[in-house]
């Protein structure tokens, strides 16, 4: 399994950020502590896609979009 290195890219979701933010702490943890973040993580992910659409990001916090 490949370990993620280095500061995670932002989402452009706050929520999503701060869930994956938690998770990456948590693999710190022993196995049971990863099992229990990744289930948290991923029912917090799902919830997340059913909420409804977040307001926009705030000023420095947007990502670029597509080029033309």
């Amino acid at each position: 399994m490949s370990e993620h290195i280095g500061p995670r890219p932002p989402s452009g979701d706050r929520a999503v950020d701060e869930i994956l933010a938690d998770f990456d702490t948590a693999m710190g943890q022993g196995p049971a502590g990863q099992v229990a973040a990744a289930a948290s993580a991923h029912r917090a992910l799902q919830q997340r896609l059913t909420a409804p659409t977040p307001p926009p990001p705030g000023p420095g916090e947007a990502r670029p979009g597509p080029r033309a």
